[in-house]
């Protein structure tokens, strides 16, 4: 008796799908310009960094 016959194998058009998908997925983000990331980075980086600032004068406000 074959044990695996259970268990279908997934269809090579399953496959296609899933690989379409990937494909699309990548051509939209290669597709975004490198100006847009990097103005998104740098709006986050000094968003951390106003953070960072506060904390730190809250903390030297707490100790005095």
């Amino acid at each position: 008796m074959n044990r695996m016959s259970n268990h279908s194998k997934p269809s090579a058009k399953n496959e296609q799908g899933d690989f379409d998908k990937f494909t699309n997925f990548m051509r939209r983000l290669v597709a975004v310009p490198h100006s847009e990331i990097k103005a998104k980075l740098d709006a986050e980086k000094q968003a951390k960094q106003r953070q960072k600032k506060r904390a730190s004068f809250h903390a030297s406000d707490d100790k005095g």
